[in-house]
Order: structure tokens, then C-alpha cells, then sequence
């Protein structure tokens, strides 16, 4: 609808200067907060060698390409899923409430009620803002962030972890790890973590 709409501005435009009228020139007022390009109901797929890497959607999509940095903005949510490269399937997904994408420097902003999950691993995160360096696949966050391994929790800030979710680490954290009932210095199921913590698959 909007690529005909922008067409027929085009067409009228290009008739006035051909009868000899004065033509006006479009003007935005603000690049800033004026989008150049509006989707509804969003689905985008990015593919490696033939197979499905991301599969993105949003309700509305909106895309500032005159702004001082070219962004895009997800202003009633997103919802990203990775795909595994031999099964095909769904491996992680992201949801959020609102996100924003550089196009320069291809990171995602994403913030609200974010939840993360790697589903063959069995494994979630929480949290109020977060990052993804899209060309370093990186995710990372200052924030509160509270991460469920298996039977393990884990709270704290100075997250990081890689795009699939397989690998993460906390700067600052402490939470509660799942022990072996057969582990002799164990008095019982629970242990408590603090400092640097790392996880991976």
C-alpha cells in the first residue's frame, strides 16, 4: 500500500513538471522521527548456503533511512529465532517488547520484557534491555539478568553470551547450582555461586 501510495506521488509529480507546472518538493521535517518506510506484520528471513539462519517478526516495522544514523524501530515488539544448521529447527528464540536496529553499526537494542531461550538446551533468560552485535554475534547487557540452566539459577549483571545462547558468562552474579546428591562435599541439592560465573553447552 505504501510503495503505491510513494508511486503515485511520483507519477503526479513527474505529469506537473511535464505540463510546465511548478513542482513541490518533498520535504521531511524531521528524519529523526519521520520513518521513510512502515511494514505491518513483518517477516523477515535471513538464509547461509541455502539454509535458514534467522527468521524474524514484528507487528510493525518502521524505518527511518534519512536519520543521522539509518535505524529501524519494532515499537510493539519483535520475536527472533535462530535455526540449527542441521536439523533446521528452531534452536533459541528472543522475544521483547520494543527493539531498534542500527544499520550502520548492525546492533539490536532490544528492552521491556525481554525473555531468551535456547530450547535444546533448556535454557532462559530475563531481563529489561539487551544487546546483539549482529556482525560479532554477541549479546550482551548491563542490566539485572536472571538465567535459568537446567536446574540452576543464576542472577546478576555484566551478561554475555553468544547469539545461540550456547555460551554465556556473568561478570558480577551469584544464584543457586543443581549438585549431585552423590557429591560427598555436598551437605545438600543446592550450592551458591558468587563472582564470575561461566556457562557453556
Amino acid at each position: 500500500m505504501i510503495n503505491r501510495v510513494l508511486l503515485s506521488a511520483v507519477l503526479i509529480s513527474s505529469l506537473l513538471v511535464g505540463c510546465g507546472a511548478k513542482a513541490v518538493k518533498a520535504t521531511v521535517e524531521d528524519p529523526e522521527t519521520t520513518p521513510t518506510q512502515i511494514s505491518h506484520d513483518l517477516v523477515s528471513i535471513e538464509s547461509k548456503n541455502g539454509s535458514k539462519t534467522y527468521r524474524m517478526t514484528a507487528p510493525i516495522m518502521e524505518r527511518y533511512e534519512l536519520a543521522k544514523e539509518p535505524f529501524s524501530e519494532f515499537k510493539q515488539g519483535i520475536l527472533v529465532e535462530s535455526f540449527n544448521d542441521t536439523t533446521r529447527m528452531v534452536e533459541s528464540n528472543l522475544v521483547a517488547d520494543y527493539a531498534r536496529f542500527n544499520e550502520k553499526s548492525e546492533i539490536w537494542h532490544v528492552r521491556g520484557h525481554v525473555v531468551g531461550r535456547n530450547e535444546k538446551e533448556s535454557r532462559s533468560l530475563f531481563t529489561e534491555e539487551l544487546f546483539w552485535d549482529q556482525k560479532t554475534d554477541r549479546i550482551y547487557t548491563e542490566k539485572y539478568m536472571r538465567v535459568i540452566d537446567g536446574g540452576s539459577e543464576y542472577r546478576g549483571t555484566g551478561f554475555e553470551s553468544d547469539g545461540g545462547f550456547k555460551r554465556w558468562s556473568f561478570r558480577n552474579s551469584k544464584g543457586r547450582m543443581e549438585v549431585s546428591p552423590s557429591d560427598s562435599t555436598a551437605t545438600d541439592s543446592t550450592a551458591t555461586a558468587g563472582g564470575t560465573v561461566l556457562g557453556t553447552i
